[in-house]
This record gives structure tokens, sequence and C-alpha cells, in this order.
């Protein structure tokens, strides 16, 4: 297949400076696009960017020395960590991009769409400068080659990947829903709770514990393969995210018995973002607490541990928790803070209802995200089949 320089293709447009005397309009004729308006488009999943946080008029472009981006460029950042986000928009009108960004607009033998699904496979941070501050060169990215079959053969190949990358849309668009019933789920709950008899955090609980540290557990005794510990970073949307890259021997892990998780435990990050935390599930496997996470062992007769979960999580336990933490530099827990918790305590029955429908909704939502899975893995092999000439 026909290769070109993208330099020959396209006109690298970088971006210009905006003033502050300039910034803050929220309306105008043409949207001043900055690298967070373009991350924000990108993270979103939005194939393009027709609004910004600025805007100006067309009597403010000769004082700012620009010229307009045309409809139907590529846009992405140059500067700055933001390009290892490897974030890439199409302007869906005339606008501005300020100077830690640059565009690709295609010249009449490129495609748009087609040029835009080709510059996501490339990994711009890989060029970057390797500087206190990455960035971009023009002269760097005008090397870039790409596969340029006739015009006819990019829109096709543009229209399959818009086809694929639509289901993919579908599916994070439905488990986007579903988060959003969960929250309401966890918000009746909240409500219940508000409504409901209060006891301490301990007296629900056989065991309130802090991980290992100390003398107990060393920097050496972590290995790759082995017993994952969960420490704050291992907890994420409120589920245990495990890496066996941070883990310990099976001799280590019989040796701290006590610090096992077990399922049905609540793992409590005691350190940094108060309240994040994560029921342990039997799918979790084997698990140590690690030291910078607590152990809050609810008494099943007393608590649903789902419902454990969603409270120490919610907003107004995160609050107190910040009230009563201790540490100037970074907020700590510790067990006495956390056994003092006054928790709301609806009937054992209510908090099961609502577990079985927080359990429904999750099983749905796994199934979503083993859906989008394969069609990211479709959609990773038809984009490296559509530029090599295979589609």
């Amino acid at each position: 297949m026909k290769r070109a320089r993208l330099g020959d293709i396209t006109e690298l447009k970088a971006g210009i400076g905006f003033p502050l005397k300039f910034q803050g309009n929220k309306t105008g004729t043409y949207p001043f696009a900055k690298v967070g308006d373009i991350s924000r488009a990108g993270r979103s999943g939005s194939k393009y960017l027709g609004a910004a946080d600025h805007y100006v008029n067309e009597d403010a472009l000769p004082a700012l020395k620009g010229t307009l981006v045309p409809p139907g460029s590529t846009l992405f950042a140059k500067i700055g960590e933001a390009i290892r986000h490897e974030h890439r928009v199409i302007s869906a009108r005339p606008m501005l991009i300020d100077n830690n960004a640059m565009a690709a607009c295609p010249r009449s033998e490129v495609d748009a769409e087609y040029l835009y699904r080709f510059l996501q496979t490339q990994r711009f941070y890989a060029l970057a400068s390797s500087t206190t501050v990455p960035s971009i060169r023009k002269s760097v990215l005008a090397e870039v080659l790409v596969p340029l079959p006739a015009i006819e053969e990019q829109r096709r190949i543009a229209a399959i990947l818009d086809k694929a990358d639509e289901l993919r849309a579908k599916r994070r668009q439905a488990i986007a829903h579903l988060d959003a019933l969960t929250q309401s789920i966890f918000h009746v709950a909240e409500s219940l709770a508000n409504k409901s008899a209060r006891t301490k955090l301990s007296n629900v609980c056989s065991q309130i514990q802090t991980g290992p540290f100390g003398s107990l557990l060393h920097k050496e005794d972590y290995i790759d393969g082995g017993i994952p510990l969960v420490n704050p970073m291992h907890i994420r949307d409120g589920k245990v995210a495990a890496d066996t890259s941070f883990s310990v021997t099976e001799s280590k892990f019989s040796e701290l018995k006590n610090y096992r998780l077990l399922p049905g435990d609540i793992v409590l990050g005691r350190r940094g973002e108060l309240g994040r935390c994560a029921e342990v599930l039997e799918s979790d496997g084997p698990l140590l607490c690690g030291t910078g996470s607590l152990i809050v062992r609810p008494s099943r007769q007393s608590v649903s541990p789902t419902y454990l979960s969603a409270i120490l999580s919610s907003k107004s336990t995160r609050r107190r928790l910040e009230e009563v933490a201790q540490g100037a530099t970074m907020l700590n827990l510790n067990t006495k803070i956390v056994g003092n918790l006054d928790i709301a305590l609806p009937p054992l029955e209510l908090q099961q209802a609502f577990a079985t429908r927080v359990a429904a909704v999750e099983r749905l939502k796994e199934t979503h995200r083993k859906h989008l899975a394969e069609l990211d893995a479709l959609f990773a092999s038809l984009q490296s089949r559509a530029f090599k000439g295979e589609l």
C-alpha cells in the first residue's frame, strides 16, 4: 500500500497563546479549545469537539494573531503529560486551539475520518522529547508515514471502524446507565439508613484490624506472582483490583494469617482518600490486607457486607471520617476511630434486599464488561488490519 508523510497530506497547525484578557467568554463566534477541552471530549468517548469552555469573536482574531483550525481537523495535545493520554478528537466547526495543542488539517488526498482513525493508532508519547516537560515537535510528526489507499477505500475503512466503534460506545453507555442505577440504589439505602436505629461500627463487627506494619512486613518480602496485598491503590470503584506484582509468598502469607482477607470482609483504606473500601468476594481469591488498609469483618447476623460497604463509602461517611481522621500531611484512620464510627442499622432483611438488588445490577455490568472487552479486541484487530490493507 502506498504511504505518505503526514506533513505532505496535512497541514500541521500549532496552537496559539491565549492571553487572560480574552478568556472567560462563554459564548462567541469561535470556540477556543484548550487541551482540557480535547482531553474531556476524548475521555467521554466523543469523536467530535464543537464546544469549549472559552469563546472569542471575529474582532479578536487580529490581536490573537491566530488562524482558524478548519472543521475535520484532528486535534491532540503536543506539550505536557496530556500527551500520554493519547486523546484525539475531530474539530466539528472552525475554532482556535491553544499553544499546548496541535491540529492535523487534512489536504484533499486524505479523508478526515480516515486520518482521525489512523492517528488514533499512533502513540505520540513515544515521539515526545525526553525533557522535563515532554513535547512533540512538528518536524517529528511530519515524518510519520500514513498508509494512503484511494480516497474511496479510505472512506470505506473509516466507515467500518466507525460501525465497530459505535457498538463499543453503546456498550459503554449501557455500563454507565447501570452505574447510575447502582448509585440510585445507594441513595435509597442512605435514605433508609437515615430513618433507622444507629450504632457504633464496632458493635456489628467481629474484628476491626490494621494491616501488618513495622517488622511484620518488609519491602524485601514483596514478590511478583504471589498472593496479592490490598492497599488503597488496589481498591477501585468499590472493588478489589489486586495486582500480583505487589504480593507475598505462600509462606509469608501463612506467617501473616491473622491479616488474611476473607469473603465478606470490608477492606478499608486507612490513609489518603478516606472511605475508599470494597467488599471482598469469593472470586477475589486469597488476599492479604496491606499496611495501608484495615480489615472490617462484619458480624453477618447483624449487618450485610454489601450494605456496610455502601455506607462506609457514602459521601456522608467520608465527611465524618475526614473530620475525625488524624495527621497533618496525610489523613489517617486507626481501629479506634473506625470502631467508634456511628452508622445507621436498618433491619437485616432490608439490608439483604438492598444487597440482592446491587448484586443483580453487578451481574449485568459484568456481562456488559465482558462484551465490551470482546468488542475492544475486535476493534483493535480491525484497526491493525485496516492500515495494513487487509480489510
